[in-house]
């Protein structure tokens, strides 16, 4: 799932979004997994994808295929956490249901599109009435 860049977003607030997915990555493996294995799983995917951290922002779907191969079913753990990080600095609130079996890729777009329709809208000029 190649992820769509948003009409009108501009790339600084692309790569923003691209820095906060990192950091929610990164910062999920250290907290759950340690920092050694922390570094260790983010060096095995990064062999498995191609991708360095930073292109996995476009490919999200490579970050869940790659963390199901390592982790199996547990990579759903993780990924839970690294969706409920992004959210939180992100500021987006989308909620995550603990029930619903989401697809990482799909959750990750919708709350990179939240996140640029939220900045765009920000950066509008104010009309005075």
């Amino acid at each position: 799932m190649e992820t769509m860049r948003s009409k009108g977003a501009s790339s600084s607030t692309q790569r923003l979004f691209d820095t906060l997915l990192r950091d929610s990555v990164t910062q999920t493996f250290g907290e759950v997994l340690g920092r050694i294995a922390g570094q260790a799983l983010l060096d095995a995917v990064r062999a498995q994808t191609s991708l360095e951290i930073e292109g996995l922002s476009r490919r999200p779907d490579l970050l869940d295929k790659a963390l199901e191969a390592h982790l199996g079913s547990a990579a759903r753990v993780l990924e839970r956490r690294m969706l409920r990080t992004l959210t939180a600095k992100t500021a987006t609130g989308i909620a995550l249901s603990e029930n619903e079996r989401s697809d990482f890729a799909s959750v990750v777009e919708k709350i990179r599109k939240q996140f640029l329709k939220r900045k765009q809208a920000g950066n509008q000029p104010q009309i005075l009435e």
